[in-house]
Order: C-alpha cells, then structure tokens, then sequence
C-alpha cells in the first residue's frame, strides 16, 4: 500500500501471521521481485542458502561451458541443470 495514513492501526508485532495461506512468523525471511514472493522459515535459511549457491555455481559453470562453445542445451545436459531444484529422490 501506497500510505495507510489515518486508515490503518497496528494490531500486533512479532507475531506469526498467515498470508494467502502461507506461515510467516517473525525471523522469518521475506524476499520478493516483480514476479512474486516467498517466505524463507528462519530455521531453514542456511539450508536454502547453501542450495542457492550450489545453483549459481552450477550455472556459472554452464556459462563458461556456453562461451566454450558448448549449446546452452549440452551444457544443461551434461550439469544437470534440470535437476538442480529436484528432490534427492526425485533426481
């Protein structure tokens, strides 16, 4: 919202809140771009953050692989790309 000057009263602070049907509560993590939201639970942060940079290390490496020559769909292919945000037994 824009300004809630004169229309809005805090009813609570620190407390958990449920957003279209998503937990937040506080120390959770709240990240967000123009294609949307997501709630990071502040005991699963470094879990989320080592798998986000295993991530970007894998597609560093498929743009090294690219601007070796490599097609886009070799260099996926041959680092596993699609299976990058696969479960462990999905994979």
């Amino acid at each position: 919202m824009v300004t809630g000057k004169e229309r809005v009263q805090v009813d609570a602070v620190n407390v958990p809140v449920a957003i279209s049907g998503i937990q937040v509560r506080p120390g959770d993590l709240i990240l967000g771009d123009d294609s949307g939201a997501l709630c990071i639970p502040k005991e699963r942060a470094e879990e989320v953050l080592e798998i986000a940079q295993h991530i970007e290390e894998v597609e560093q490496k498929i743009i090294a692989e690219v601007k070796s020559g490599s097609s886009l769909r070799a260099a996926r292919e041959k680092l596993g790309y699609h299976k990058l945000q696969s479960k462990p037994e999905d994979q």
